[in-house]
């Protein structure tokens, strides 16, 4: 890769740690709203997000209150996070206007951040729904017990999710590295990058729930 390429790949890495902010705080902003609505947390605007994510949470919500309330409070609570993340990456594509020619550098560099911050939801969604499946933990495990579900069951719509989601995510990832390999690196390295970003980051948000959680 080229001096051009390296810098392209140092501003992408920047913009790459605010789509996972902007991926992970909503989430929490999720749970918290869901909490406000049914009575069970003071404000829902305010959440435990941490400016570095890792720990981070929906806020001071009372899960006694949920549970009080019965097993569909708990559920719509848990699974509201994974909800905002699933509607932020239809919005990315509307924001983005994946569907129209990627021509100039601005247009380049304005698909590569929409991408980012779909691939960021899409790894916090699935690092739930999969990962966290798999793995008991955090909000999957109070899904599985309010749901009396299997994690099975879960699990595998999450796989059934996912492969669809990325599906439907791949040609834009592919256009998206034909866009910037135009400017500097190989459209296999940036196929790479988008993938191991999306990768990590739903290694890492599964890691924390698992031992935080």
């Amino acid at each position: 890769m080229d001096r051009r390429g390296l810098i392209i790949l140092v501003v992408l890495a920047s913009v790459a740690g605010m789509a996972v902010y902007l991926a992970v705080w909503p989430h929490e902003l999720g749970h918290a709203a869901a909490a406000w609505l049914q009575g069970c947390k003071a404000d829902g605007w305010r959440t435990g997000t941490r400016w570095y994510l890792w720990g981070s949470q929906g806020g001071d919500i009372d899960f006694g209150c949920l549970a009080r309330r019965g097993r569909g409070a708990l559920a719509l609570t848990a699974l509201a996070g994974i909800a905002v993340n699933l509607v932020q990456i239809g919005l990315a594509s509307l924001l983005g206007a994946w569907w129209r020619p990627a021509i100039g550098p601005r247009r380049t560099w304005w698909l590569a951040a929409t991408l980012l911050w779909a691939l960021a939801n899409y790894a916090e969604a699935f690092s739930y729904l999969v990962l966290n499946s798999l793995w008991l933990k955090s909000d999957m495990a109070g899904v599985v017990a309010s749901t009396v579900t299997s994690r099975w069951i879960w699990f595998t719509a999450g796989i059934l999710a996912a492969g669809l989601i990325a599906r439907g995510l791949l040609p834009m990832i592919k256009k998206t590295a034909d866009a910037l390999a135009g400017a500097g690196g190989s459209v296999r390295f940036w196929m790479g990058f988008f993938i191991l970003y999306t990768a990590g980051v739903g290694l890492a948000a599964a890691v924390n729930r698992g031992i935080l959680g």
